[in-house]
Formats: structure tokens, sequence, C-alpha cells
């Protein structure tokens, strides 16, 4: 088609971003989600169609790793994130009125999601350093689980070291 406006312009002199598109709001033509490093993490941020900042999203020193989608209504959006911690990634849901994020998933370990089409159900597939892996079914507003399945430890017959992870301090005092 024909170019008729630009919506929406950030530059940045050290990066060429963006990675992802913007995502137009399911039912609020009017607005789309941003997803932008300029606080120093990647966060979404909430615009107008005349590139007007609504309001930022999530914040913090975390990174959203991707977004999964709105629920039937487009009140909530899901998201990856590593807000527990740097090693692990769980799904949360952010009420878009209230700006209230809440994690559908909490444990530390890897998890690779899937949404049912009207956000109410999770297909869970995820593994630790300590769990090989587990697929559970998540029901995303009582937050009841049931387990579809449990791998067995492949390594569970041979003698095999400790491992834990541990945070240690960089020279500028950051948490590795």
């Amino acid at each position: 088609g024909d170019f008729i406006k630009t919506l929406f312009e950030e530059t940045d002199a050290k990066y060429v971003e963006p990675m992802v598109p913007m995502l137009f709001v399911k039912n609020k033509p009017d607005q789309f989600i941003w997803q932008s490093k300029k606080d120093g993490w990647n966060h979404l941020y909430l615009y107008n169609i005349n590139g007007t900042l609504i309001k930022q999203l999530t914040s913090g020193q975390w990174e959203v790793l991707d977004v999964k989608g709105f629920d039937a209504k487009a009140e909530n959006l899901f998201y990856i994130s590593t807000e527990q911690s740097p090693v692990s990634k769980n799904l949360y849901k952010l009420d878009l009125k209230k700006n209230i994020s809440k994690a559908v998933t909490n444990a530390d370990c890897l998890h690779n999601i899937q949404i049912s089409s009207d956000g109410a159900f999770v297909i869970d597939n995820f593994s630790s350093a300590t769990n090989p892996r587990t697929i559970q079914l998540i029901e995303v507003n009582s937050g009841k689980t049931k387990q579809l399945l449990q791998s067995a430890n492949p390594l569970a017959n041979y003698n095999t070291g400790n491992l834990s992870i541990f945070k240690i301090k960089s020279t500028e005092g950051t948490d590795l």
C-alpha cells in the first residue's frame, strides 16, 4: 500500500533496532506495544498511533525475552522474562489497565510455553539443572496445574558431581 504516515521513531547511536515489530493492541487499533532497550533493559511500552507514550508496561533490571500474545478480551498480555533470575525464563500475565504483572510460572527453570488462543490455559514444558523435563497444563486464572509428563533422570544410575548456580560480582558490582 501507499505510505500514509510514520507512527513512531526511536533512534540510538549505538544500536540498530528494532529486533521485533510493534504489536497492535487487540480491540484498540489506536494503541501498540513497543519493545525497547532505552532504559538499558529490554522492556515493554504502550504508545498510541500519534507516537505518544501512554505508559511503560514493564521495568526493572531484567529483560523481556518474548511477547506471547493477548488473552481473549485483550485485557492481559503474556510475556516471558528473566525477572526472577537471569538464568530462568518465566511466563507473566500483565494486566494492561492496572499495569500489574503476575507470574504464571515461577520455578527457577527454563520454560517453553504454549498459550491457548483465549489465554485461559498454558502448556508449560520446562527443565532445570535438576529436572530433565516436566510438561504441565496450567489454568491461568486459578493457577491450578496438571502434570502431563515427568521425564526420568537419564543420569540417575551414575555418580555425578553436585551442580550449583551462584552469583559473583563483576568489577562494576553487578551480579553475574
